[in-house]
């Protein structure tokens, strides 16, 4: 197996090991609860678990799950001081992040998808509504790229940076947009419900959003991609000590 391979594979290992694997039952048992309890009510299927999903899973699981393992990837070994291990390694230090970078995607994936599928399914008491389903997916994909690169980032800038990931999860994506729609432009929850808008658009399950697929997708990216450009210039910069 090629090193960047073996650093992928033990990065993903720590991540999800100790005590970390507590976010597991964190993430899956609210939703599971919630979706059983609204299985035996007379609630439509669709249009309960589209709020759910954007009023719990988007504001709340999908920025915490991945900021916990993005900034950690990294952040626990400049904290430990063992980030000099891999650093000495005879990788570039491009293909360092990268592998930090996928495991944390995959570890919140991994953690996430389950729970949210899980929980369709019992709401909907089988496949239900296979755009929604879809569109969930594919909207949760594209918040976990984006917010584990900015994780990513921030955990090379500073110390507590999860607090400061949560805040602006919380305060400008929760608060700020909520009065100011048009700061949507620059919320990687906006991204997500452009995302989820377009998948679902003209399936029956219909909501307003402020910006429109392209704008989305194409914000998403440039985020995405911005914030690990951003993470490599900062660990090339980093001595080795």
């Amino acid at each position: 197996m090629k090193p960047t391979g073996v650093l992928l594979r033990f990065s993903l290992g720590q991540l999800l090991a100790g005590r970390r694997l507590l976010i597991v039952p964190a993430v899956a048992l609210p939703l599971v609860v919630v979706a059983l309890f609204a299985a035996g009510a007379d609630a439509d299927p669709d249009t309960f678990t589209l709020d759910l999903f954007r009023q719990f899973v988007l504001p709340v699981m999908l920025p915490f799950v991945s900021l916990t393992f993005s900034t950690s990837a990294l952040g626990t070994e400049l904290r430990d001081g063992t980030v000099t291990n891999i650093l000495l390694k005879p990788l570039p230090r491009p293909a360092i992040l990268g592998a930090k970078y996928l495991a944390a995607v995959l570890a919140t994936l991994l953690v996430l998808l389950p729970a949210v599928v899980a929980a369709h399914l019992i709401v909907a008491g089988g496949l239900g509504s296979t755009d929604l389903l879809v569109g969930m997916v594919l909207a949760s994909t594209v918040g976990v790229l984006a917010y584990c690169a900015l994780g990513m980032l921030l955990s090379l800038l500073m110390a507590r940076a999860i607090v400061v990931g949560l805040a602006y999860a919380l305060l400008w994506e929760g608060a700020l947009v909520s009065v100011a729609p048009s700061a949507s432009s620059f919320s990687i929850r906006g991204y997500t419900e452009g995302v989820l808008a377009a998948v679902l658009s003209g399936g029956g399950v219909d909501f307003t959003v402020r910006l429109g697929p392209v704008s989305a997708s194409v914000l998403a990216a440039v985020v995405t991609l911005a914030a690990l450009a951003l993470a490599v210039l900062r660990l090339e910069r980093m001595d080795i000590r």
